[in-house]
């Protein structure tokens, strides 16, 4: 591309680099900065004002009353700090145990029993888990070597590498 001499500058210039002819308006920014500076204020002004008549709503209502004169009691929220730790986790290790090592009803009705860990183990061993029937709309595909179906095929572009 040739490159064009300004003839007001005498610097050179290109043809095809453009720059913007006008520049802002100092004017329209300093209005519109004042502008929103004195909309600050305005508005800090007003919400001094509603804080204030919120105070003074809640000082002539006088002080709340306290939770076990309107008859509740509060608890602090879950998890509450422990009173002993190491004397409920050996309480919480012994009923785990008792759960996994001890024989108990869980519906005496149903005839349903809970029974040691080792004890179903040897039982499972003995007799072995029954087949079970497939569901009528479980789909199998064969395998094949080098691909995987995900489902999204056609639908999502691959990655780039």
């Amino acid at each position: 591309m040739p490159v064009i001499e300004d003839r007001s500058s005498g610097l050179p210039t290109h043809p095809e680099v453009h720059y913007e002819h006008t520049d802002v308006d100092g004017r329209k920014v300093i209005r519109i900065g004042a502008g929103l500076l004195i909309g600050a204020w305005i508005f800090t002004v007003l919400l001094y004002f509603f804080f204030n008549a919120l105070m003074q709503r809640r000082t002539s209502a006088g002080p709340p009353l306290p939770a076990r004169a309107q008859g509740r009691t509060f608890e602090p929220p879950e998890p509450r700090i422990q009173g002993s730790p190491r004397a409920d986790l050996q309480a919480m290790r012994a009923w785990e145990n008792s759960q996994l090592t001890g024989y108990a009803w869980v519906d005496r009705s149903k005839g349903i029993v809970s029974i040691p860990v080792d004890r179903a183990i040897g039982i499972i061993a003995r007799r072995g888990i029954p087949p079970q029937k497939a569901p009528a709309d479980l789909k199998l595909y064969p395998p094949q070597a080098g691909t995987r179906e995900t489902g999204f095929e056609g639908k999502v572009e691959p990655e780039p590498r």
